[in-house]
């Protein structure tokens, strides 16, 4: 795919928007020194070459009692049609909070969303009574924590601390959740660029209403915030999971391995319980990049990484982190 080029003031764009994505564009403008006009010109052409595919809204749905499971899958061979079929049924499932094909020894990684370990059991029995003949073998995955981290790849020495969403994962029984504030959920899931004003005339409600709705999830950490949605091979970058399995729990060294991942090309850091304990997401602009980071990785680290494993990520096909189901 053809590097699309950025200029200075579009990957300051970029870096202003990739942890706040529903700054207001006045403010945006004044940050960059442009006219506001300027700035709506400079997304809606990103827009237009495919680089910036929208935006989401980051919740942590664990505050309200919903846990995440990841499922990794090796498929056997399949025709195109049930390729499509497979990619279809799970692309609709109302459970899925990412859907991604991948390369390596997997062919998918899928997020769950569900309330507790024995409705996700439920579910994937479901799956396995159905799609079980196409499935090699798979590994699932339980979610500790989540950390999305800010893309400072795209210019390091921009002025500008890094910014992060720490997903805790902790319930919190005071929060609850009306229909109201699930249907305001289910519109923000889908696009976190709807103002209040579009979802109050939608939800027969007025726009302070939903404003007001909307500052009580992110003070009771319902929503962590809201991230852009960019296509990396777009911007000249691969994308690579990466998981680690840790054999000796020495939290000194685990500290310094959270600090060292604090890096510029690490966009999602995820802690599981299961196989791999440390999951993440690595963009990088080539292959050699990639494998001097994982060489570097394992030189500091090779007192607790016991075993990894890589893949390149092709395609996102569900991005949703509070699918339908789970709004119920």
């Amino acid at each position: 795919m053809a590097r699309e080029l950025l200029d200075l003031r579009d990957k300051k764009m970029l870096r202003e928007l990739d942890m706040n994505a529903k700054m207001s564009r006045k403010v945006l403008a004044r940050r960059l020194r442009l006219s506001k006009q300027a700035v709506l010109y400079r997304i809606g052409k990103m827009q237009e070459r495919g680089l910036l595919l929208g935006a989401i809204t980051i919740f942590d749905s664990a505050v309200v009692g919903k846990r995440w499971f990841r499922v990794v899958l090796q498929t056997k061979s399949m025709n195109k049609d049930e390729k499509l079929a497979f990619i279809e049924f799970f692309g609709k499932h109302p459970n899925i909070v990412w859907l991604g094909e991948v390369g390596g020894n997997w062919d998918y990684v899928i997020n769950f969303m569900a309330d507790d370990q024995f409705a996700f059991n439920e579910i994937f029995e479901q799956i396995l009574s159905k799609w079980g003949h196409f499935i090699q073998k798979y590994e699932v995955l339980t979610y500790i924590n989540i950390r999305d981290q800010e893309r400072a790849y795209l210019l390091p020495d921009y002025k500008k601390k890094r910014q992060f969403m720490l997903h805790e994962m902790r319930y919190n029984r005071e929060v609850k959740l009306d229909d109201l504030d699930r249907r305001i959920i289910g519109i923000l899931s889908k696009d976190a660029w709807k103002s209040a004003l579009e979802i109050g005339n939608s939800l027969g409600v007025s726009y302070k209403t939903v404003q007001n709705r909307i500052r009580a999830l992110e003070q009771n950490g319902v929503i962590l915030g809201y991230r852009l949605i960019v296509h990396p091979r777009k911007l000249g970058y691969e994308s690579y999971m990466l998981f680690l399995g840790i054999h000796v729990y020495r939290p000194e060294l685990e500290k310094k391995l959270y600090e060292f991942l604090d890096h510029p090309n690490v966009t999602f850091l995820v802690k599981h319980l299961g196989t791999w304990r440390i999951g993440m997401e690595v963009e990088v602009s080539s292959a050699r990049e990639f494998q001097d980071f994982l060489i570097e990785l394992r030189s500091r680290f090779g007192d607790i990484i016991s075993a990894y494993e890589t893949f390149p990520i092709f395609h996102d096909h569900v991005i949703n982190y509070f699918p339908e189901a789970c709004l119920k």
